[in-house]
């Protein structure tokens, strides 16, 4: 193997290390309007170049004894050099252990197009088209803020195509400073990124200490304040 091969293949490596996101488990709880109704369990696995993020939510305490409410959602994507690029999406909301919403959707960045699959709450194939560059969803949507965050530290305004099985969406955020905030008994320094333009409104609190991770996002969605605050973050080794 010649000189110049040799270093190609190490700066290759390096660069596919410099863009890997790392595999953990956080836990969140969220409230609404103040009032602590559920807890979230996020997941991401890497399988070679994939990766795999799950999301299970489910009400707690005294909001599960009104009504039994839970959420779990996935997202498999891979990372090039523009970032996060989903692959597949799909949701299922219960409501008292019926289905109250169901999406499936599988991207593709390349073909520029999003195509839906059937489920119960979507009976037809639905097909959108995107625009030029990678494609998220509500879900990987924070991670691929926390990589630009991590790889890209002097930019300032983030733009990524959402898509969420109804549409695909043009959205753009904006990093406003920092914030000075108290977690496990320590003071550290969070990056506050904010959503601008139309639509709900949304801040949110990315550390560097747990990889660039949202440690809070408080969302008005509807009339109503929604926070998700992290409660617990670990490697995941598995």
């Amino acid at each position: 193997m010649s000189i110049k091969t040799t270093l190609l293949l190490i700066a290759s490596i390096i660069s596919a290390n410099a863009q890997a996101l790392e595999p953990h488990i956080a836990k969140y709880q969220l409230s609404i309007n103040g009032l602590k109704i559920a807890e979230e369990v996020r997941t991401l696995h890497q399988l070679k170049d994939q990766y795999f993020y799950t999301a299970n939510a489910k009400t707690t305490s005294i909001a599960a004894l009104v009504k039994k409410y839970s959420v779990a959602a996935s997202s498999t994507f891979s990372i090039n050099q523009m970032g996060v690029d989903g692959v597949n999406y799909q949701i299922m909301e219960l409501e008292d252990s019926k289905v109250k919403e169901n999406y499936s959707i599988d991207m593709n960045a390349k073909h520029l197009r999003v195509v839906s699959n059937l489920t119960k709450t979507q009976p037809t194939v639905r097909t959108w088209k995107s625009e030029p560059g990678t494609i998220v969803d509500p879900l990987s949507l924070f991670l691929a803020l926390a990589h630009n965050l991590k790889h890209a530290p002097d930019q300032t305004e983030f733009h990524y195509q959402v898509a969420n099985g109804k549409s695909v969406e043009q959205q753009y955020y904006k990093k406003t400073g920092l914030q000075p905030i108290s977690l496990n008994q320590q003071q550290l320094s969070a990056i506050k990124i904010e959503k601008i333009g139309k639509g709900d409104r949304l801040e949110a609190y990315f550390l560097p200490e747990y990889q660039y991770l949202p440690i809070s996002i408080k969302q008005v969605k509807n009339g109503r304040d929604y926070h998700y605050q992290i409660t617990n973050y670990q490697p995941n080794t598995l």
